[in-house]
């Protein structure tokens, strides 16, 4: 059985060496004996020449997509390239190469997938070391996120999982939108563990706000399904509210002054929410048939 350790790297290769190593050093001090091979993914399509480093190692394998793809488009390319080499009962495991996801909770992760005999295993995130103005902006999106899916998003992209489940799940079209959502879209039985965010071993986050907004865009998507009937439902309720609302003050206005004036400012209110609420729905089916 082998450890396949999978990460996205863009001009960071100073971070992957110091993670390689702390990984092999984690590992081994928790009496792991299983061989470690790293896959990773030059997401600066090949224009980084400090890649090259790498060549020299035995245990890690460069792949250079042909143009940029991203941290989530990145791994899954990895992957499905991978998928063919697997074992069954090999183990992979997805995690930035950067630093933010610690190399000492690798066993723990490992630790967790054979005890509990599940084919997945995600880093719970707990205490993050981003700035303050990024934990605020993650939190109101972990709240809009829920309010539109239902779900709770505590996890990213590290996650652990067995090379049959793996082999058996990664063509699946919502991959394409966004890796780490994907894993909670599938409902594959899973168990959490903790972990606290790092910080980077060298440089600085390429990942703006807007970089920021996109990926949550594209988190959203693999859920576009459960957030349309969850939209439909909130609609239809609220659509009843308003029309009996626009009935009671109709009945009541009339009855005391005779005036009506009130009528179409409502009835464009009205009509604006639909337009609204079809447009959203429209979007989300648009942009997941497109990927």
């Amino acid at each position: 059985m082998t450890i396949w350790v999978v990460s996205p790297m863009l001009h960071d290769t100073e971070s992957f060496e110091r993670l390689r190593a702390e990984i092999l050093q984690t590992c081994a001090a928790a009496g792991e004996t299983r061989p470690l091979r790293f896959v990773v993914i030059d997401d600066s399509a090949g224009t980084d020449a400090e890649v090259r480093r790498l060549d020299a190692l035995d245990d890690v394998t460069v792949m250079t997509p042909p143009f940029n793809l991203g941290h989530q488009r990145a791994i899954v390319y990895a992957l499905r390239a991978l998928a063919p080499e697997l074992a069954d009962d090999d183990v992979v495991v997805t995690m930035d190469s950067d630093g933010e996801d610690q190399p000492a909770d690798v066993p723990r992760l490992l630790a967790a997938l054979d005890h509990d005999q599940v084919p997945l295993v995600l880093a719970e995130r707990t205490k993050r070391s981003e700035p303050l103005s990024f934990r605020l902006m993650y939190l109101f999106f972990r709240m809009f996120f829920w309010v539109l899916t239902g779900t709770t998003v505590q996890s990213g992209n590290f996650a652990c999982q067995r090379g049959a489940s793996l082999k058996a799940t990664i063509n699946h079209p919502s991959f394409d939108l966004c890796y780490s959502s994907t894993l909670l879209a599938l409902r594959r039985p899973t168990t959490s563990v903790p972990c606290a965010r790092g910080t980077r071993f060298a440089g600085s986050s390429r990942m703006n706000r807007y970089s920021l907004i996109a990926h949550g865009i594209r988190m959203l998507l693999p859920l576009s399904e459960r957030i349309a009937v969850r939209f439909l439902v909130l609609a239809a309720a609220s659509f009843a509210a308003l029309a009996a609302l626009v009935v009671l003050m109709f009945t009541h206005t009339v009855r005391l002054t005779g005036n009506t004036a009130f009528v179409p400012v409502t009835l464009v209110v009205t009509v604006l929410f639909i337009v609204s609420f079809v447009g959203f729905v429209t979007l989300f089916s648009g942009l997941r048939g497109q990927s």
